[in-house]
């Protein structure tokens, strides 16, 4: 790392002291419109909600050195299945965990005692999904331990199956209690299908340069065996928070690393099962400090974009790529360029966690960004919000939006907990409050949420992870730029888990629409090669939709004559980035051909 921490991650007092003498102004300029932040509006709902009782207490004894400054995750899922977001919160070590159920209301209780939750331990990092495939939203939470000893302990990671009343500790049962073999490590993790077999595979990364805590989980039918990289068991990886998804449109998804020190780490999924270390060649990497990241179309040209959070230093230090990250893909040999400052979102203080979203309906996809550190210029520096204000390009927005948090925060989720259709943003603040911002924002347009779930008889992952949705409005739709479809525009999400620090927002698509009133085309690209598209969808609702059925292929809700002409146009095909060969590889065999057949005629309905 050529930033601040490269010699001591944990500064000492001469060395913040020397920092802030290289400091030109301890105040970090905030240029704010007057349109832009009265457009762009939050709420302080934490004690209105429920939620003003709690307070993030890590253990300094439980955890490694001095870890806990890095410490402090969110989990949102709904897990008693109510239709209503809740949310999960390790609170460090000193104290219990909080498991806040939504009453319903937008407002919530702690229930973390009845669904036998209520534990101490140093846990952090937090990824919630249905990894057993049964409907019901489990929690995977990394953590250091219970020991008092300054040092952690190895395999503490829990992962709390769902048994739709309660959580069971299944994760010593399965294979995922342990991400480093020789210490404890404890960051963030993120579930995703890599091998497209309809189940969720789990990555997690860890903070440390001796003990090699950054481990991927292959899942074989709810137990797991470890597929690590080689690379990641051999070369230095300070890793904080890892995404599976896919950069390279082949339907596979790519393996991300946030992570110190120049160690950001991306690997090509080689559709075979395995990873190849890419991160030169993808043109990613060349920030200074990852800590957090996130994933979307920011310029609308129908490509993900990839931003990393860092730090941000008034004078840099010699040969040091100052602030966030921003690769903004194109059709060049290398496929992204870092363009963060000229797009107005490098400077972010000292980042952590971050969140894509459109706030304000306009079209376009904001961030907003959890920062702190209280030493030297980072201190009571304020959260922001970096407003898309067309194309790609940021407006940064702080405390006059009303997220007026000046505090040394860590993990940020979204959260839609009052169900009015707005993606509202929740921060947890280390060794302080859990806050939650209702979204209050004057929309420029309408929106839409889609519910997504595998089905019964499946080949794609629960909540519908990998897939490509996209969302075009062909009436009164005002484009500007992006990508364009026949008439309107087109809309895209990616849709995938280990988004932010730490964090696990809402499984939700959520998607804001230009035009409030016209209704738009949503084309869902499951990762199975199937396609659902569904015609003359109102706005302003939340949408339901199931993934085909196996033998489904043209994604019609039956199998037959349809999905028998599909399956011989594709016969002999061996190409898996064509989505019609994997629609049609029912066996997972890699070759269309006479087993597929027998399987589609066996599902025959009509």
């Amino acid at each position: 790392m050529r930033g601040h921490r490269r010699a001591d991650p944990v500064a000492s007092a001469a060395a913040l002291a020397a920092v802030r003498c290289a400091v030109v102004s301890a105040l970090v300029p905030v240029l704010v419109s007057a349109q832009s932040s009265a457009q762009v509006q939050f709420v302080d709902a934490t004690a209105s909600s429920g939620l003003g009782g709690f307070t993030h207490s890590p253990n300094s004894l439980a955890v490694p050195g001095r870890n806990e400054w890095i410490m402090g995750g969110i989990g949102v899922g709904d897990f008693n299945g109510d239709g209503w977001p809740d949310i999960y919160v390790p609170r460090g070590g000193a104290g219990a965990d909080r498991l806040y159920m939504n009453n319903g209301d937008g407002t919530f209780a702690n229930r973390a005692p009845e669904w036998g939750i209520s534990l101490a331990h140093a846990g952090n990092g937090v990824a919630c999904a249905d990894f057993d495939g049964d409907g019901r939203t489990d929690i995977y939470v990394t953590s250091y331990g219970t020991a008092l000893d300054n040092l952690g302990q190895v395999g503490r990671h829990r992962l709390y199956r769902n048994t739709g009343t309660g959580f069971v500790d299944v994760a010593t049962a399965v294979g995922v209690h342990r991400s480093a073999t020789t210490g404890s490590v404890a960051n963030g993790a993120a579930w995703g299908d890599y091998d497209l077999d309809g189940d969720l595979d789990l990555a997690v990364a860890g903070w440390s340069s001796i003990h090699f805590g950054n481990r991927v989980f292959r899942n074989d039918g709810g137990v797991f065996t470890e597929v690590t990289p080689p690379v990641l068991l051999s070369a230095v990886t300070w890793g904080f928070q890892p995404a599976f998804v896919d950069l390279t449109g082949d339907g596979f998804p790519e393996l991300l690393f946030a992570a110190d020190f120049e160690t950001g780490r991306a690997f090509v999924n080689q559709r075979n099962g395995s990873f190849q270390l890419a991160t030169e060649e993808l043109g990613l990497g060349v920030d200074d400090n990852g800590m957090g990241h996130c994933v979307a179309d920011f310029d609308r040209d129908g490509l993900p974009d990839y931003f990393v959070t860092s730090i941000h230093m008034d004078v840099p230090n010699p040969g040091m790529y100052n602030g966030n990250t921003l690769y903004m893909q194109g059709a060049d040999a290398v496929p992204f360029r870092e363009e963060a400052l000229a797009r107005g979102c490098s400077d972010g203080g000292w980042g952590w966690g971050v969140v894509a979203v459109d706030l304000d309906h306009d079209g376009w996809e904001d961030m907003v960004e959890a920062n702190g550190r209280n030493a030297g210029q980072w201190a009571n520096e304020q959260e922001y919000v970096y407003r898309n204000t067309g194309g790609g390009a940021f407006e940064r927005l702080g405390a006059t939006t009303g997220l007026n948090l000046a505090a040394d925060s860590r993990a940020v989720a979204l959260i839609d907990h009052d169900r009015d259709g707005d993606m509202d943003v929740l921060v947890l603040v280390n060794a302080g409050p859990l806050k939650l911002y209702r979204n209050d924002s004057v929309k420029s347009g309408g929106w839409l949420q889609l519910d997504l779930s595998r089905g019964e008889g499946s080949r794609v992952a629960p909540h519908g992870i990998g897939s490509l949705v996209e969302v075009r409005q062909t009436q009164g739709a005002s484009g500007g730029d992006g990508a364009k479809g026949e008439s309107g525009i087109v809309l895209r999400r990616f849709i995938h888990s280990g988004s932010s620090y730490n964090a696990s927002s809402e499984h939700l698509v959520h998607v804001g629409l230009p035009d409030a009133s016209a209704p738009v085309e949503v084309r869902i690209e499951w990762p199975s090669g199937q396609t659902t598209v569904i015609e003359g969808v109102q706005t302003n609702q939340r949408l339901a939709v199931t993934a085909p059925a196996r033998g489904d292929l043209d994604a019609d809700g039956a199998v037959g004559k349809g999905d028998l002409a599909a399956l011989m146009e594709s016969w002999g095909g061996t190409d898996l980035a064509d989505r019609a060969v994997r629609a049609a590889d029912l066996d997972r065999d890699g070759v269309v051909g006479a087993r597929d057949l027998a399987i589609l005629l066996s599902e025959w309905s009509r």
